[in-house]
């Protein structure tokens, strides 16, 4: 693909004969009563085959918009007030219903943010391929089925097509939802947000099998994130949107190098660096750029050690049945008042086991699992029904996911009233709105429903859930995961206000380490269900480490990296040995051999 304009947006594609995709001026906008409310504005850009497109931008800037075009996709409600989309040469909102459905999975496919979400529960992914294989006319056969499993590098392809999408990873879910997405070979590959969910070395992996697929069957292809450092990796490209608009469109390189728009400059500047101590957490002034959330608060320093830890966890184990391996075995840790003890690891490594049984969602089948913040003492161990009043209060939990954590038929003051009233008994109105205004919304969201609210909106009513309570300990589980990198940047800056005003203890779980350097005191890795290194940030960060550690760290992408980290083919070259070796300051790592 060949940029057309070195300065904001590209506004024309006439320079690029051989596209594949192919959009020009393109406007939508949906109904909003008797209004029509613009949402894209004059979007235009081309992608020749075997290049990629990264389409970058905040939540609610029209790049998920744009990209679903690509397959005739409109949200209800929505119209076409001008421009055109071209894929293959095809106008895809002139086609007739047939020829949308030929589109579909055959000429154009997409790669949806939650393979999880997007794959039938109750069909075995085997029968899933098989369904995606006979849509589009292709032979569906038990090898042309292998052939597709081997093609996105999944092991054993006869007992994987047997399983359900539950008995699979995040990452060998997304794999299946390439297979499907590849199977009618398609010429335009559309990626919205493919790797989130997923840990940095799965997502490496992930990628680089995109990227090979994208070779080998020149594809033109659109990816969609809010991390950049994927972005900068897989692009050849980048459109950065805002406000349905294209503010800038370069060559990655030179766009990480001499960003031109003022948003660009703000979007990287909120971005946080692994690469540095402490990370970078900044957030332009709300003058600048309007529409940002949070302030400019970072963690410069480590607390002082409480003389007594709030939470000890010694030998901990817990299993999700009998009979099963445990999910967390053999874990010792403390975090003490004002520390964040933050988790890392690969999916299924057992992190959020940990958070949820700290919450009381699991129940620990043996170790020592203890709280005590000089107030409110209790065993962890026991589940939430068998735990005393304050210890529930006590130990609060900010969901992932505050879409399908919050009732979408409630409205946001109902929601945070609810632990008020269970945890204080009092619930006015004027609580709920001091609540809010604490996270940054204001009382004025009292009457607004989830649906109503941004992101990252959704997610300070979250936090302001959880501090209902008056918690001394906060659990926070991947709670910017689904986030744009501004928003992120604003929520992460609340939680270390909030930790400065209220002397908050953190269980911060997280898959991005970026995050984790600018956030965290102290680093706990685990994979297997065991805790392989733990100590102070930059102690783990800076090393000596375990050779797991050093895996994560080395496949994490940093904003304005071009290439792909190598993570070779994901099995681990030792195996865990007895005894741990203490480096200093609190730093140990597990002993290990090589394999």
């Amino acid at each position: 693909m060949t940029r057309t304009d070195t300065g904001t947006a590209s506004a024309a594609t006439t320079t690029v004969p051989d596209a594949i995709v192919r959009v020009d001026d393109l406007s939508i906008s949906y109904a909003a009563g008797k209004r029509r409310v613009p949402v894209v504005r004059g979007v235009s850009f081309a992608i020749e085959a075997g290049r990629t497109l990264g389409l970058v931008g905040e939540s609610g800037s029209g790049k998920s918009t744009v990209a679903r075009t690509l397959l005739a996709h409109l949200r209800a409600g929505s119209v076409i007030d001008g421009g055109t989309v071209r894929v293959d040469g095809a106008d895809v909102f002139a086609l007739s219903p047939a020829g949308r459905r030929a589109l579909r999975g055959g000429t154009a496919s997409v790669v949806a943010q939650n393979a999880g979400q997007a794959l039938t529960p109750s069909m075995r992914v085997g029968e899933q391929i098989r369904e995606a294989l006979r849509a589009h006319g292709e032979p569906d056969g038990p090898e042309r089925v292998a052939e597709l499993v081997r093609l996105v590098r999944l092991p054993d392809p006869d007992a994987i097509v047997r399983r359900y999408p539950h008995q699979l990873s995040g990452g060998q879910q997304q794999r299946i939802a390439i297979a499907m997405a590849v199977a009618a070979r398609p010429r335009v590959l559309v990626l919205d947000e493919p790797t989130t969910a997923l840990d940095v070395v799965t997502q490496a992996a992930v990628l680089d099998l995109v990227a090979d697929l994208g070779r080998q069957l020149g594809m033109a292809v659109l990816l969609v994130s809010h991390d950049l450092g994927v972005v900068s990796a897989m692009a050849d490209e980048i459109a950065v949107m805002r406000d349905g608009e294209v503010v800038e469109h370069a060559a990655t390189a030179a766009l990480f190098t001499a960003p031109r728009h003022e948003y660009t400059r703000a979007l990287l500047a909120a971005v946080p660096d692994g690469r540095r101590p402490g990370g970078t957490r900044v957030v332009p002034d709300d003058a600048t750029v309007p529409g940002t959330l949070g302030s400019t608060a970072t963690r410069t320093a480590p607390p002082e050690r409480a003389a007594r830890p709030v939470v000890t966890a010694d030998d901990l184990v817990i299993r999700y049945g009998r009979g099963l391996p445990p999910a967390v075995d053999g874990v010792s840790f403390s975090i003490a008042a004002h520390e964040t003890l933050a988790v890392v690891g690969e999916s299924g490594s057992g992190k959020s086991t940990l958070a949820t049984a700290l919450a009381g969602l699991v129940p620990a089948e043996s170790g020592t699992f203890t709280y005590d913040d000089g107030t409110t003492r209790g065993d962890l161990r026991e589940p939430i029904a068998g735990r005393a009043p304050d210890l529930r209060r006590a130990v609060q939990l900010v969901f992932q996911n505050a879409d399908t954590s919050l009732n979408p038929r409630r409205t946001v003051g109902a929601a945070v009233a609810r632990p008020l009233r269970l945890f204080s008994g009092s619930s006015s109105r004027e609580r709920v709105g001091a609540l809010l205004t604490q996270v940054g919304l204001g009382p004025e969201f009292a009457d607004r429903l989830p649906a109503q609210l941004s992101g990252g909106q959704r997610q300070r009513v979250g936090i302001a859930r959880a501090l209902a309570a008056e918690p001394s300990l906060v659990i926070a589980d991947e709670i910017t995961t689904a986030l744009d990198v501004q928003v992120q940047a604003g929520i992460l800056a609340l939680l270390a206000d909030l930790q400065r005003e209220r002397g908050l203890a953190c269980l911060f779980i997280s898959h991005d380490l970026a995050v984790v350097r600018g956030v965290a005191d102290r680093v706990a890795v685990m994979t297997g269900g065991r805790i392989v290194e733990i100590g102070p940030t930059e102690r783990v960060f800076t090393g000596p480490n375990h050779p797991y550690t050093a895996t994560l760290l080395a496949a994490t992408l940093e904003p304005g990296s071009t290439t792909l980290p190598e993570v070779g083919d994901g099995v681990p070259r030792w195996r865990q040995a007895d005894g741990w070796t203490d480096h200093g300051d609190g730093h140990r790592t597990r002993n290990w051999e090589d394999a």
